[in-house]
């Protein structure tokens, strides 16, 4: 099959501290070059970013990366492409999610206590909700067919894109041996402030678009649930607090009710707003 991959990063300002011209330096030396690299500067939400990517690119397979990722190895664009080229029933492609080596000691200790901050390299294919636009590969024909990016949501783009990917009867996998470093916080006020618009980003989806409150899984699946009611979604987050007392993980606690807060005092906005 005759291939082309079009690598798109949305950025705010196409520098990044540096880490976008060292992301290009390493898409120059991977094993399967990107017939180019398009970086989408100062267009938010990131949604509507990819897809002005998009209209620029010209091949017929997308790879999407945040700008503040570096790749594992050499072959994380090659191991990303092999399952379309092997197999019929794979929609979506990304690599295990891990911590630059380099990050700091709350670094470290907070992306064991977050959720859904690291993933483990795998050996071979594995279906996983864990596939993001941190890094993820799709055939640009299925990208267009389920209908592009969602361009008005701030939050929730990824749970979105892997639905639609899993209702026209795809499998979503992390593919063996490929990883990419996708850093935390380096303080505990960014991570506080991060948690915080997480959850008011969360409350404005809900809020605007309640089709799109979808699940969120961090491990091992072959089916997924893409919706649960809200007093299941309640009650997790109760348990998950309760654990992290428990077991006095109090980063993960403090994440969690920093997220909460956010959540409850933009619902409480939008609310008010309702009201008028």
């Amino acid at each position: 099959m005759d291939y082309k991959i079009s690598v798109i990063i949305p950025s705010f300002d196409g520098i990044r501290g540096g880490n976008v011209d060292k992301l290009k330096n390493q898409l120059d030396t991977q094993t399967l070059k990107p017939s180019e690299v398009i970086v989408v500067v100062g267009v938010s939400p990131n949604g509507k970013a990819r897809n002005e990517g998009v209209k620029k690119a010209s091949g017929n397979y997308y790879v999407f990366i945040d700008d503040d990722v570096i790749l594992g190895n050499d072959s994380v664009i090659e191991n990303l492409l092999k399952p379309f080229l092997d197999r019929t029933d794979v929609g979506m492609t990304g690599p295990s999610q891990l911590i630059p080596e380099d990050s700091n000691w709350f670094q470290m200790v907070s992306a064991k206590q977050v959720p859904r901050s690291l993933f483990p390299v795998q050996k071979e294919l594995v279906d996983s909700d864990m596939v993001s636009h941190m890094c993820l590969c799709i055939p640009a024909k299925l990208f267009k067919d389920v209908g592009w990016e969602n361009p008005d949501i701030i939050s929730g783009t990824d749970p979105d894109l892997r639905h639609r990917v899993r209702q026209a009867g795809l499998r979503i996998c992390v593919a063996p041996d490929s990883w990419a470093y996708h850093p935390m916080p380096e303080t505990f006020g960014n991570l506080m402030k991060m948690a915080y618009l997480k959850g008011r980003n969360s409350a404005d989806v809900r809020l605007n678009h309640p089709e799109l409150v979808l699940e969120l899984d961090s491990g091992f699946k072959e089916k997924f649930t893409p919706k649960r009611g809200l007093l299941y979604r309640e009650g997790r987050v109760l348990l998950l607090i309760l654990y992290y007392l428990l077991t006095f993980k109090l980063i993960g606690l403090m994440y969690a009710l920093c997220y909460l807060s956010g959540n409850f005092l933009r619902t409480i906005e939008g609310n008010r707003q309702v009201a008028k």
